[in-house]
């Protein structure tokens, strides 16, 4: 039996339990509702998938990543089967503290919902918590060797300069928090999206022809999802996934155009969408969303064409009348043209401004033009 004082403190602790967990539940349940139909009004639909959204939810219930204290490295490590990550989250521990409040700021910040939303469209397994982390942990380390490479330097040339080493430190790892925590997602998502676009009117073809010879429409996404067409294959995989665990057809395909960062393949997914609503002929809308795919990519190749005609000036300019110039100028700077072997514009051209023309500003120009036009080709 259990007596009267052990039954008094087994009430005492429960009354403080349920004081301590009276930390507005069912405001912490409001903020996620009210995110996720935020999320589904401004475009971004499944951009946070449920884990997404009750890890956010322990987070602000409780205020601290506590779910991680446990065995912190290997949940941490979880879908991830790198050797840097695995020798980097070593450092956790140790930087816990730092870890840990910058990933709250970030959670609480707008940021933190399309973070998730880029993973998701990236197809990555990490939960949000898992990213920030590794993002803050190479962040830091990026940080510090970069910063004691400029004390080694501000030692040698400049001391003075030492005193900049903290605000530099603090820059270098803001700039590569924004690196590895945002743009690397955005990146990634944006090359599936490409990628997706390569093989989507070849697979709407494939849909097209299963659904005229009398194949159902799961039948045939199932189809698509088993072959080749690569990243296409792999969001349709998650559609039937989504369809396999009981979502409507429908719902899935417009989840899946939702997180593609494909404009066309959302155009087609929200085609067949509406012609399963209306009830046209579905064979028929494909074809059609198929040509209009495959005109819209002969078109951005044509329009490439003309924009490299006018790079081909630039280039030209740049790779052979700008080097010419410099030369020829730094040759009539460097002789002695006046009667009393005065220089030509002295001081201006001299040996060492003709070798960062050359050695440096020549470089960077050509390595940003070549950038910049691989960012614009139209991949086919």
């Amino acid at each position: 039996m259990v007596d009267s004082k052990t039954l008094k403190t087994l009430k005492k602790n429960d009354s403080k339990s349920k004081d301590e967990l009276d930390i507005d539940l069912d405001a912490v349940q409001n903020i996620v509702s009210k995110m996720k139909k935020k999320s589904s009004l401004d475009g971004t639909g499944s951009a946070m998938s449920e884990g997404h959204l009750k890890e956010l939810r322990d987070i602000i219930s409780e205020g601290k990543l506590s779910k991680l204290d446990i065995d912190a490295e290997t949940k941490i490590l979880g879908h991830s089967s790198s050797d840097l990550e695995k020798s980097t989250v070593k450092l956790y521990k140790p930087l816990k503290g730092l870890i840990d409040k910058i990933v709250l700021i970030i959670l609480k910040n707008k940021i933190a919902k399309k973070i998730s939303f880029y993973l998701t469209s990236a197809n990555n397994k990490r939960t949000l918590v898992q990213h920030l982390i590794f993002s803050a942990i190479f962040s830091v380390l990026g940080a510090a060797f970069f910063s004691f490479f400029l004390l080694v330097l501000f030692s040698l040339v400049k001391p003075i300069l030492l005193i900049t080493i903290p605000f530099i430190l603090v820059l270098i790892f803001i700039i590569l928090m924004v690196v590895f925590a945002y743009f690397i997602p955005m990146q990634k998502a944006k090359s599936r999206g490409v990628l997706i676009d390569i093989e989507l009117p070849f697979a709407l073809r494939h849909i097209a022809t299963e659904l005229q010879a009398g194949i159902g429409l799961y039948k045939v996404l199932q189809s698509v999802a088993k072959n080749d067409y690569g990243v296409l294959s792999e969001e349709m995989a998650r559609s039937i996934l989504e369809i396999e665990n009981g979502t409507d057809t429908k719902t899935a395909l417009r989840h899946a155009a939702l997180r593609s960062q494909s404009r066309n393949y959302s155009i087609a997914l929200s085609h067949i969408v509406r012609t399963l609503n209306t009830g046209g002929n579905l064979a028929n809308t494909i074809n059609s969303v198929a040509d209009a795919v495959s005109f819209d990519l002969l078109e951005s190749a044509k329009v490439f064409g003309e924009k490299m005609n006018f790079f081909g000036v630039i280039f030209i300019f740049m790779a052979i009348v700008l080097p010419v110039f410099a030369a020829i100028l730094g040759a009539i700077a460097n002789a002695p043209l006046g009667q009393g072997g005065e220089l030509f514009l002295p001081g201006i051209m001299t040996p060492t401004t003709l070798s960062l023309i050359f050695l440096v500003a020549m470089p960077i120009i050509f390595i940003v033009l070549v950038y910049y036009i691989k960012m614009i080709e139209p991949k086919l």
